[in-house]
């Protein structure tokens, strides 16, 4: 197998079609679909299979074009870290990002990666930490930024800041500390069990010996948000989530102490990948552009 066949087999998992991938890589059909059979020849499974509309990839085949993507990927990095002789940075690099963080961070980071590196290109995807765990072990991303939870393989951790959480509730609550089991015996409207805000609150409740009394469970911030503005509940969040509808006067954040209730937001990088020359730089703005925020106080309820 070499680098021709991998790269016309992604095009046609992409495209779903012999027909079209051999008109954007303009290769005649018969030709591209030998290069198929002599990858299922070599490899001794099926690939594809057809149907009326195209083709799809059997289990084999999205295994070989995942991987064929990764590759590929290497491969152009590898070129461009070659020829870039004038050290100037080029190329694209993906983060995934929690969607609490993404409002917080994305902006500023786009606005740093145009001034510094304007050549490079800033992907971001969001989604809950396990997603952008999972991202980064099958390469789907090249850096990612969740809130500590489970350690996976394959993946290095790095600590950003320690974010606090309150309890958040209606307009007319005191502003006043609340004790942790306070807060855990309100009613409460949280995120669904997998969401790793709610596995941390579940912990701190079983750690207390407190039944929690959940009467809604709503993964959509927004939404979560409408409801307590609404007196429907409680729920417990860090002070950036909240932090323009608290100085509004539609929420109420209270501190949460005896114990301290709080969470480690962390960068991650894959470990079965080898770094580019992009990934040290904007992991370094990166982690300025987190210190900033904090230190200036647009990231409120956190410390370094």
């Amino acid at each position: 197998m070499d680098m021709r066949q991998l790269r016309s087999f992604v095009q046609i998992v992409e495209l779903g079609s012999i027909t079209a991938a051999a008109e954007r890589l303009q290769i005649a059909q018969p030709a591209l679909s030998r290069q198929v059979q002599a990858l299922e020849d070599e490899l001794g499974v099926a690939l594809l299979r057809r149907h009326g509309r195209g083709v799809v990839p059997t289990d084999e085949g999205r295994t070989l074009a995942d991987r064929a993507r990764q590759i590929l990927d290497d491969v152009e990095s590898m070129v461009r870290d070659v020829v870039a002789r004038d050290h100037r940075l080029r190329g694209t690099v993906t983060l995934g990002l929690p969607p609490t963080v993404a409002e917080v961070l994305a902006t500023p980071l786009v606005a740093e990666t145009l001034r510094l590196y304007p050549e490079v290109k800033l992907r971001i995807v969001a989604g809950f930490s396990g997603h952008v765990q999972d991202w980064l072990q099958r390469g789907t991303i090249d850096i990612g930024v969740t809130y500590e939870g489970t350690k996976v393989p394959l993946v290095r951790s790095h600590p950003l800041l320690l974010e606090r959480l309150f309890l958040i509730e209606p307009p007319g609550a005191p502003g006043t500390p609340v004790r942790l089991a306070e807060a855990l015996s309100r009613n409460l409207i949280l995120p669904s069990p997998d969401h790793g805000l709610r596995k941390l609150v579940d912990r701190a409740a079983r750690q207390s010996s407190i039944e929690l009394s959940v009467s809604l469970e709503v993964d959509i911030l927004p939404t979560l948000l409408a409801f307590v503005e609404r007196g429907a509940g409680s729920t417990i969040l860090p002070l950036v989530s909240v932090f323009q509808r608290v100085n509004e006067g539609r929420l109420v954040a209270r501190p949460i102490e005896a114990p301290v209730l709080d969470r480690m937001l962390v960068l991650w990088t894959p470990l079965n990948r080898q770094s580019t020359r992009l990934t040290g730089p904007f992991m370094t703005m990166l982690g300025d552009t987190v210190r900033r925020l904090v230190t200036n106080g647009e990231w409120p309820g956190s410390k370094l």
